[in-house]
């Protein structure tokens, strides 16, 4: 899911609230989420989404939404294995509903190589676009949410029995990666999955969409960023430290790779200055 936060609002403006999909989907879904304002908004505002190395699909039923200001026509688009903050805007009527898939959850189902896909939003002929605009127009025309989720369930269901399989070693591998803030070094985890190196960063091109490098830097700049909304001081050299980066220049430079802006800007942003 393309999980939105922002450290300027809350997003209750937007209407905005997360649901579990089946439990025959939860190994690769990780939440829909849905906006939905019941009075159209009237002035322009900008909500940031920060990369999870996950995959989505947005599914917009209000008016035009945009992406880093660009506005995005398409009735549903896609959220690609994103690897820096993008920021979505909204103005006039909000209704949306997205899925969240969890890391590496989305090939079974689309059963597609995600690196092809990565920081995409375009609908490609090769992700199910007829079936898909079908879909939007069920999800369009359903009378209430249990509804739509029910849609989006039994699709997903459907897409995954007629999808790939996905390795038993990316779930084990993610898990492995997140318990360590994404500070274990890639060649110990290729070593500890019995598999070489290079073998592991196909893999996970293929089936997550980044690198296992890539998805340890998300982690740790997601650390970082949570962390910097707790902080208190102005100093953010012992977390560059905590988190395993080489020194306080790599730090800023991953975040600001990442996030667009440097940690100590953001921390006085997450303040309201």
């Amino acid at each position: 899911m393309i999980i939105l936060r922002s450290p300027e609002s809350p997003l209750a403006y937007l209407g905005f609230q997360l649901h579990p999909p089946s439990p025959a989907l939860r190994p690769y879904v990780q939440s829909y989420w849905t906006f939905c304002r019941a009075t159209p908004l009237s002035a322009f505002h900008e909500e940031y989404m920060h990369p999870h190395g996950r995959f989505g699909i947005v599914f917009n039923f209000g008016d035009t939404l945009y992406l880093d200001g660009q506005a995005v026509r398409e009735p549903l688009f896609l959220d690609g294995v994103n690897t820096i903050s993008r920021k979505m805007g909204f103005f006039g009527a909000v209704d949306l509903m997205g899925v969240s898939f969890q890391e590496g959850g989305a090939y079974p189902i689309l059963g597609l190589p995600l690196h092809e896909l990565r920081d995409a939003i375009t609908l490609l002929d090769a992700v199910h676009r007829p079936e898909l605009i079908r879909l939007h127009a069920r999800l369009q025309e359903a009378d209430a949410l249990p509804a739509r989720i029910q849609l989006l369930d039994a699709w997903l269901i459907q897409r995954l029995l007629s999808g790939k399989e996905q390795n038993a070693l990316i779930p084990a591998s993610l898990i492995a990666l997140r318990q360590t803030r994404g500070q274990m070094p890639i060649p110990d985890l290729a070593r500890d999955m019995a598999i070489s190196q290079r073998q592991l960063e196909r893999l996970y091109q293929t089936q997550v969409g980044i690198s296992p490098k890539q998805y340890s830097q998300l982690l740790k700049v997601e650390t970082a960023r949570l962390t910097l909304k707790q902080l208190h001081s102005q100093t953010t050299t012992r977390l560059a430290m905590d988190l395993g980066f080489y020194d306080q220049a790599h730090f800023i430079r991953e975040f600001r790779d990442v996030v667009g802006i440097t940690p100590y800007a953001y921390l006085k942003r997450g303040r309201g200055r």
